[in-house]
């Protein structure tokens, strides 16, 4: 059960939920869960990483900056589906009677498997089982295998293979976590039928977006009749005819191949070459890189509990799909529902850095540097927004996007949050205070730094000699456009810091590169120095009659909102935004996530009469919260509230808590359930260049264990009532931290527990 998501019935009811929960993906190429054969419901989607289209956001008053154009990730054609018949007579888990029914999607290898014994209304009994996975070898294959037995008779199968072009995207009018409408985005190029293959080339309509699809067939079983062909001008299909006797099998594989297009690139000839290599290869070749891909995987990050299957099930349910949805490759990035559904539009947001580039940091730091390289690949366009927002010089990366521009229609819970660029900065921090990677400071990272440090310089300043930023929003969204917020500012200040270590550092030890730099973006000292200023005298807002870290300058003046009576959850689809802004009421974790991010700059009383207060007025609307509240009790020492915070995150999508699974998983939550795990129960922290953990066992558990790489060395943490055990599993020796106490970890250290 740990390794697998089993579904033991089929039940109309969780088919489009489970269209999420049941997708697949590689970084660059996603499927939902659907059906082979289809269904009367749900929302069939192929997607590609970073594909979209753009289209007019319109205003009843439009002002300077606001962005003109959004971008949507588009469903691209669908490969999955096809028509199976058994004498003329529809397979549909509609109709009929189903005798037996399990897919099982197996974590451990990245394989989707279905199988069903059905009875037609004809009285026909036929086996069904249906395999796919997406390939981690080749980035744009995905394969489909297909075994059917007539179980008690002869029957005539026919087996129509189509490729749809005429796909269209989900929308949600009253959901503002959904696009609005659904409209065809593509115009088709080319549509071509070939001897055992289909083939189209699509184009977005207004981004010029290219892509193409090609679909191969292989009969490995079977007594084939005859091929049919139809098409039309967005779809085509083949049709295998058989005649089978009871007992006998057909057996048939479908490779998908999918790559973008582009100027003088001759898509068709490409895509039929690797189609054709693909076949040669075989299902099972890339079935084996598969479980190989994914052992390496599992091999740096598994965790283990004793004590709660449920639990440990979810665990890796959500590090299994954190994987799969992350771009790969420097030039996409990881939307907030991933490559499982259309929620958000596919939009990038601040998720990454915060959440889930942590994730990757410690278990395949490799990726984590493409998502670091993806936001130095759209600075440019960062710096053109800046511009636009009237500050003179500096970047300001955007609140949603897929391409690099902003596209948050709504600015004060958008645009406002410039904390944008203290989370790209500080996960850099993170980055390389993990890996000692020089190099990406050196070829991308100083740049980013230095840009978004000028900003701060041109969006805040100084009053009685203290740094204030005004005009802002954090993390909670139900808190708009204030002055001094105080994750904001704490995480400007630690930014700043890291920026001017970062340049001292790359002037003393990269002067050749660091001077190629200075000049290429006209940095002067003098700018450093305001940043040294700027951080030194940052201000903190803080209330001495509560005795708390106030959350900005006015929301302590506001009337609290009593949560105890509200009924109606998510406030944000209830309420008026203005309303909500009024009130001292908060979506998500803010202050806290401050307090959790940067734990060792903190007090633990200070921290314990910050989460008493604003626990209380804290809605979890958000699912980036509960994650986080987690983390903060832990650290304080309200184990059962972390516990019981850490069950609400563990398993958001699996048990859909929030009611919303079927638009996509909650990425960034899922990748706080690892963090809750590890910086939670796990008590890690890396800072001043030192790792530390400070290891608790929940009452629920017996034992529990996760792996860290840190510094080239992979660390096992393993944990139970009595005893802590750290291994090192590979690399050299390396210093930890045992609650303070100093450990020269060069195998393995045991001690009992506290």
């Amino acid at each position: 059960m740990n390794w697998n998501i089993l579904e033991k019935n089929y039940n109309k009811d969780d088919y489009i939920k489970n269209e999420t929960i049941f997708a697949l993906a590689n970084g660059f190429l996603g499927i939902r869960g659907s059906f082979d054969e289809g269904n009367i419901i749900g929302h069939d989607g192929t997607y590609i990483n970073g594909f979209y289209e753009l289209n007019d956001i319109k205003y009843g008053e439009k002002f300077k900056g606001y962005p003109s154009q959004g971008q949507t990730m588009v469903n691209v054609a669908n490969t999955k589906r096809v028509n199976i018949f058994f004498d003329d007579e529809k397979f549909d888990l509609n109709t009929g009677e189903i005798i037996e029914y399990e897919r099982n999607l197996d974590m451990r290898e990245g394989i989707l498997k279905r199988e069903i014994k059905w009875r037609s209304s004809q009285g026909k009994i036929i086996r069904l089982i249906f395999e796919r996975f997406v390939s981690f070898k080749e980035k744009g294959l995905i394969f489909y295998k297909y075994n059917i037995i007539p179980l008690n008779g002869s029957v005539k199968v026919s087996f129509e293979s189509i490729l749809d072009g005429g796909i269209r995207n989900y929308s949600n009018p009253d959901d503002p976590r959904v696009a609005s409408t659904s409209e065809t985005v593509f115009e088709t190029i080319e549509n071509k039928t070939l001897d055992d293959d289909l083939y189209i080339y699509q184009r977005t309509k207004r981004s010029k977006k290219e892509y193409g699809v090609y679909l191969k067939h292989r009969i490995l079983k079977g007594d084939l009749t005859r091929k049919r062909y139809y098409s039309k001008d967005d779809s085509s299909s083949i049709i295998f005819d058989f005649n089978l006797r009871r007992n006998e099998s057909v057996s048939i594989i479908r490779n998908a191949f999918y790559s973008l297009g582009g100027l003088n690139f001759k898509l068709f000839e490409y895509l039929k070459e690797k189609s054709e290599e693909a076949y040669e290869n075989g299902y099972d070749y890339y079935l084996d890189y598969q479980k190989k891909y994914y052992s390496d995987f599992w091999n740096n990050c598994n965790v283990e509990i004793e004590g709660d299957d449920k639990l440990l099930q979810g665990i890796r349910f959500n590090m299994f799909h954190i994987l799969n949805s992350t771009g790969k490759d420097g030039i996409t990035n990881i939307a907030a529902k991933g490559l499982t559904g259309e929620g958000y539009e596919g939009h990038y947001f601040w998720d990454t850095e915060t959440y889930i580039l942590p994730f990757f940091i410690y278990t395949n730091p490799e990726i984590a540097k493409k998502l670091i390289e993806f936001r130095y690949n759209t600075l440019d366009k960062a710096k053109e927004r800046a511009l636009q927002m009237n500050h003179k010089k500096g970047a300001l990366y955007p609140w949603r996007t897929i391409n690099g521009y902003e596209c948050s229609s709504y600015f004060p819970a958008g645009t406002a949050q410039y904390h944008i660029n203290c989370d790209i900065a500080i996960s850099i921090k993170r980055y390389f205070e993990s890996t000692n990677d020089e190099n990406l400071l050196v070829k991308f990272g100083a740049e980013i730094l230095f840009e978004t440090s000028r900003l701060w310089m041109d969006t805040g300043f100084f009053i009685d000699g203290e740094f204030r930023i005004n005009g802002v929003t954090g993390p909670d969204e139900y808190t708009a456009i204030i002055n001094n917020n105080y994750y904001t500012n704490i995480m400007v200040s630690e930014s700043l810091k890291f920026s001017v270590y970062v340049y001292n550092f790359l002037k003393k030890n990269y002067n050749k590169e660091f001077i190629k730099l200075i000049n290429k973006i006209d940095l002067m000292e003098e700018e450093v120095e305001e940043w040294i200023n700027a951080s030194e005298n940052m201000f903190l807002p803080y209330d001495k009659k509560l005795q708390i870290n106030a959350q900005d300058d006015s929301f302590l003046s506001k009337p609290v909102w009593d949560l105890e009576k509200e009924k109606n959850f998510p406030l944000l689809l209830h309420y008026h935004p203005l309303v909500l802004y009024r009130y001292q009421v908060c979506k998500q974790a803010d202050l806290i996530l401050a307090e959790v991010l940067l734990n060792y700059k903190f007090d633990k009383k200070q921290i314990k009469k910050d989460y008493d207060y604003y626990e209380k007025i804290t809605t979890h609307d958000s699912s980036l919260s509960t994650c986080i509240f987690s983390i903060a009790a832990n650290y304080i020492g309200y184990l059962e509230k972390a516990y019981n915070y850490f069950m609400m995150t563990a398993r958001t999508d699996l048990d859909n808590h929030h009611g919303n699974t079927k638009d996509g998983i909650h990425a960034a939550n899922m990748a706080g359930t690892w963090l809750g795990l590890t910086m939670g129960f796990g008590g890690m922290k890396v800072y001043n260049d030192n790792i530390y953990f400070e290891p608790k066992v929940p009452k629920a558990w017996k034992k529990y264990s996760f792996k860290i790489l840190y510094k080239s060395r992979r660390i096992k943490v393993e944990v139970d009532k009595q005893y802590i055990k750290y291994s090192l599993e590979k690399g050299d020796p390396v210093n930890i931290y045992h609650f303070n106490k100093h450990i020269l970890l060069q195998s393995s250290y045991k001690l009992k527990n506290r």
